[in-house]
């Protein structure tokens, strides 16, 4: 299942949130695993950038990222992504995200 976002070009310090979830919706368990979000704009062929993410409750799979200044300072549609290591031999990726940046005002 796709999620969409929608951000405005150049908003920073702000949190995205998210649930990760199994194929049966279970909560997968972020104890002990270090997260990454993953960004590339549309058309492009390198990421745009990635970051590290937080656990809010792991045990529920919640977690966040936190915008930084140049994340999204361009117009356009990103396809990210979320990987979780555990070990150098387990790691889980969580795709499908799709971001759209859309100008600031005046448009």
């Amino acid at each position: 299942m796709q999620t969409t976002i929608r951000v405005t070009q150049s908003d920073k310090l702000y949190d995205i949130n998210f649930t990760l979830q199994d194929s049966n919706g279970t909560a997968i368990d972020l104890t002990n695993g270090t997260l990454l979000f993953k960004a590339q704009k549309q058309g492009a062929v390198t990421l745009k950038f990635s970051g590290s993410m937080s656990a809010v409750t792991p045990t529920a799979g919640t977690c966040k990222y936190t915008v930084q200044a140049t994340d999204f300072d361009e117009v356009g549609h990103y396809y990210a992504e979320i990987e979780v290591t555990y070990t150098s031999t387990k790691i889980l990726t969580f795709g499908d995200i799709v971001v759209i940046v859309e100008p600031q005002l005046p448009r």
